[in-house]
């Protein structure tokens, strides 16, 4: 259970988190924030025991797939069992309020829980990440009579949920679905086909369709869309013209239901706006985007551990091979990125927790609030929300693409047995790779950080980090932050470049987003060195590493012109 609940999630709980401010905010003046961080605690005490106690189970049948039987899918035993632990203990979905059951918890906490259900098993978390997303998208745009209706029994564990919305022809570009909802009598009925969906033998599918009086009108576009509540039956238990079609074979996550949909004549509850839905859908896409970043963060802790344990026991030409130089260093790489991943990630879900904060106060004590304090909290809540919307997309970048190197060098620890199909790493590879494609590739990620760099996000952001930087006045972290500060204003002098056009920035996209990412883990990593000395040494290598790297990429995207793009044609055109 120790090795789940670790040091780098407590450093957090006990630490590096203002939860005075934040209890206050969402509960009041009166709140008792000791007791309230005790409940905290144990909360994630209770998860890391149970996902502990899965992990043998979850690595020993992880070929194990769901199946489709008689229209219903089964899961594997192993998986429905400890989901129904989770159940009995309260943790399925965690963010709802307490008005319908729920925990209301910070979302620091839920990113630590679904880390620790992603390093047990990726079967199993998606589980219960899209009932718990679900829930919260109902929550925020149903009106209270769907709220009541679909809540406590999301809460109870006896509804899960998925959300609908890739189609064969829109993967990507979601301007592309079909799927029609037509509404006659004041009803909604929904006609048509989604795939890859996961968690798809839910009871309750938010999905996304559009509206059949702007159906040719607004084909092409993410307008004239609008998001529906369709359960697979109806209040009378029913069937509700929802069906599982398939379940899609896959390279790994084996334990989760990945199917098509058909939906005939479906009868489905619009929340939010009508011919708004993917807005509020981009919600529900925020909250998984974060939860993928958590897949990537637990799958690679596992693989870790698995490095470290077999790099102390194989001995080679007289020494554990954990003992030789080059074997040395790649751990501490695998280290340092996952390191990496969850300090940007906390950061992030830090500011999301400090805007609900805000948010809860406003909308609790607005009007008594004097007109400069309530404005000031406005500002702060814009700025947060700025912030997260360009973090989000960094996160799951980020996380994603380090959990595939980390797992790829787990299994080159492991040499040749890592290439067995018995071996844990490699397993931890198959599952993991999925992370860097759904809920948006590596490619859309960096692209959706270069759209909020360019209204302003950035400069928020960087403020922010040179304030923290300031507050590190003793050596060796003043020297440190000196060399961050440095980045920084080498990654604001080649901004300029990007605007030869929108073609020469998108190309630079994914190098922005490394510098970006590089510079605010450094912050954040000092941040934790100035809480927990014994973590200098990591904040040292991270900076000393990728300031360096920073260099050499400032100067690709200020130098470089749409001649790489032309470049890259012409290799291509190598091979026809």
């Amino acid at each position: 259970m120790r090795n789940y609940l670790h040091e780098g999630m407590l450093l957090y709980l006990d630490k590096l988190v203002d939860w005075d401010a934040y209890f206050r905010g969402t509960k009041g003046e009166g709140v008792d924030v000791q007791a309230e961080v005790g409940a905290l605690r144990s909360i994630l005490e209770t998860a890391a025991e149970i996902c502990a106690a899965h992990e043998p189970a979850a690595r020993e049948r992880w070929a194990e797939t769901a199946r489709l039987q008689d229209g219903e899918v089964v899961l594997p035993s192993h998986i429905q069992d400890t989901y129904d632990k989770l159940r009995e203990a309260g943790l399925t979905t965690l963010t709802v309020s307490e008005k319908y059951g729920g925990f209301g918890l910070p979302m620091l906490i839920v990113q630590m829980y679904m880390q620790m259900l992603s390093r047990a098993d990726m079967g199993l978390q998606p589980v219960i990440a899209l009932q718990a997303g679900v829930a919260a998208d109902i929550e925020a745009f149903a009106s209270e009579a769907v709220c009541q209706q679909y809540l406590p029994r999301m809460v109870s564990g006896e509804w899960q949920g998925a959300m609908d919305l890739t189609e064969p022809q829109a993967g990507s570009d979601l301007g592309a679905i079909t799927t029609r909802a037509t509404e006659r009598d004041g009803r909604c009925f929904i006609d048509g086909q989604k795939i890859f969906i996961t968690n798809g033998c839910a009871h309750v599918h938010l999905v996304l369709a559009r509206d059949d009086d702007t159906f040719e009108q607004s084909k092409g576009t993410t307008r004239g869309m609008s998001l529906y509540v369709v359960p697979r039956r109806k209040a009378d238990g029913s069937p509700n013209g929802v069906s599982i079609e398939r379940l899609e074979h896959k390279l790994g996550l084996h334990g989760s239901a990945t199917c098509a949909m058909r939906y005939e004549n479906a009868e489905g509850l619009r929340i939010a706006k009508k011919g708004e839905g993917f807005k509020a859908m981009l919600s529900l896409m925020n909250h998984a985007r974060q939860g993928v970043a958590a897949q990537g963060i637990g799958i690679a802790e596992a693989a870790l551990q698995q490095a470290i344990e077999y790099s102390r026991t194989r001995v080679q030409f007289g020494q554990p091979i954990g003992e030789q130089p080059l074997m040395k260093n790649m751990l501490a790489r695998m280290v340092l990125l996952i390191e990496s991943s969850r300090a940007l990630t906390y950061r992030c879900t830090r500011v999301e927790d400090s805007l609900r904060a805000i948010e809860m106060q406003l909308e609790r004590e607005g009007t008594s609030l004097p007109d400069a304090e309530r404005s000031d909290l406005e500002r702060l809540a814009e700025q947060h929300n700025a912030t997260k919307r360009l973090l989000t997309p960094l996160c799951k970048f980020v996380a994603t693409e380090s959990c595939d190197e980390v797992t790829r060098m787990a299994i080159q620890v492991h040499g040749g047995i890592g290439f067995m199909a018995e071996t844990a790493v490699g397993k931890l590879h198959l599952d993991g790779i999925i992370t860097t494609i759904y809920e948006g590739t590596s490619e859309i990620q960096v692209s959706f950080a270069l759209k909020e760099i360019g209204k302003g996000a950035l400069e928020i952001v960087f403020d922010e980090l040179r304030r923290d930087l300031s507050k590190l006045t003793s050596e060796p972290l003043a020297g440190l932050a000196a060399m961050v500060n440095e980045g920084i204003e080498r990654i604001v002098d080649c901004t300029p470049a990007l605007l030869q056009g929108f073609n020469y920035a998108l190309l630079c996209s994914r190098l922005m987003a490394e510098m970006v990412s590089h510079v605010i883990i450094a912050a954040e990593l000092l941040q934790q060195a100035a809480v927990e000395p014994s973590r200098v040494d990591l904040a040292a290598s991270w900076i000393h590493r990728k300031m360096l790297d920073l260099e050499v990429q400032a100067r690709r995207v200020s130098e470089g012109t749409l001649e790489r793009l032309d470049r890259c044609e012409r290799v291509v055109r190598l091979w026809g």
